[in-house]
């Protein structure tokens, strides 16, 4: 590990585009809610005006609802719903009323639909006696269907007053406390909203949430966002944790192996180098997943060295691994590199990994390699 993290520091000092510092909140319109009653509120306190909300006693659900910046990616967060009177793009707000497979009541939108998806991040929390039920998160530019319910929009939030309001919904972190199911859905709602906020503060709090929180599936969610969402820190972050981990116990090479999935997720140049020292780590479940994601991540110029770890490696899980990612590389490269393997190993495991790999491809090369198997 100390070979890696120099270069992780370096690039933690570069901000990723679209990551600045606290930004400060602007007028925010509501987005396309239809089938609703949409209320504006100017307040930038979430809990002063979901305290307001629940003050008026009514027994129907409330939602409240705001816009923050979101970092740049290419995402799409909403859903097309086609029927035989055609295919509409848009998401319901509440799915307790949805009772058969109708689509959303939204009208399509006018004029040429834009290329990339939207750049803000919208997040709803349904209310039922003051306190937050369930929270949801689309793209700004998704159309949606209230369902006849109340909607209050927040106008005014600013990205560090919405990341401070998810934190108190990530759950509880005493050990003797055992999170409810659904308080483990809206928490993991929660982390992964904070992960796509386009504000810095998001980081650390990830960070703190990855490491501390007592609930495995909320920590892992944390863990997933670092690596997905939040660049070279992101990197540095999940680097740290897995050095902070030894491989003396199960469960920590468990948590290790969860880590590098997350960093598996990270499109920084950072994380290959990070992934490709790990696969010399003693643990052989370890190593096969740093193999695996370093060749998904560092593309073609990984092929000779996992060729050579396919060679050489003493493990079957790990050798089965890379040739399983060298199999699911894009373009030919992939497929040429396991062709070369399936027809000149001598190793009869590689081979028949290779030639596994290849079934799934349909590359003519591989395609004319499988009839001559056949022929055989």
């Amino acid at each position: 590990m100390k070979r890696i993290v120099p270069s992780i520091l370096a690039l933690a000092l570069a901000l990723p585009a679209g990551l600045g510092a606290h930004q400060t909140a602007t007028q925010s319109p509501a987005p396309q809610i239809q089938n609703g009653k949409v209320e504006a509120r100017p307040g930038t306190a979430i809990d002063r005006e979901i305290a307001a909300a629940s003050a008026k006693a009514s027994t129907e659900p409330v939602w409240i609802a705001w816009r923050v910046p979101m970092v740049p990616g290419d995402r799409d967060m909403c859903s097309w719903y086609s029927d035989r009177t055609g295919t509409v793009r848009g998401m319901w707000m509440d799915d307790s009323l949805i009772v058969d497979s109708t689509r959303p009541k939204v009208s399509s939108p006018a004029g040429p639909v834009p290329i990339e998806a939207g750049t803000g991040l919208v997040v709803m929390a349904r209310l039922i006696g003051g306190a937050v039920e369930r929270l949801k998160t689309v793209g700004d530019d998704c159309p949606i269907d209230a369902g006849g319910r109340t909607v209050l929009w927040l106008s005014n939030v600013t990205p560090a007053e919405s990341i401070r309001f998810l934190t108190t919904l990530t759950g509880p972190t005493a050990p003797e406390r055992t999170m409810y199911e659904l308080e483990r859905q809206t928490a993991t709602v929660a982390v992964r909203a904070i992960g796509l906020h386009a504000d810095r503060s998001a980081d650390a709090t990830l960070e703190t949430i990855a490491t501390k929180h007592t609930d495995t599936t909320v920590r892992h969610q944390a863990a997933s966002s670092l690596g997905a969402n939040r660049g070279a820190f992101g990197v540095l972050a999940l680097s740290k944790m897995i050095a902070a981990l030894p491989a003396e116990t199960t469960r920590n090479v468990e948590e290790r192996r969860n880590l590098i999935s997350a960093m598996g997720q990270s499109r920084e140049a950072g994380a290959i180098d990070a992934l490709r020292g790990l696969t010399k780590d003693q643990d052989s479940r370890v190593r096969s997943d740093a193999w695996y994601y370093y060749i998904l991540r560092g593309g073609t110029p990984t092929i000779a060295d996992a060729l050579k770890t396919v060679g050489s490696d003493p493990d079957e899980t790990v050798r089965k691994r890379a040739i399983s990612a060298i199999g699911r590389l894009p373009g030919d490269a992939g497929v040429t590199a396991l062709l070369q393997l399936a027809r000149s190993t001598d190793n009869p495991f590689a081979r028949k990994e290779a030639i596994s790999a290849l079934s799934q491809s349909r590359d003519p090369r591989a395609v004319a390699l499988m009839e001559e198997i056949l022929k055989r």
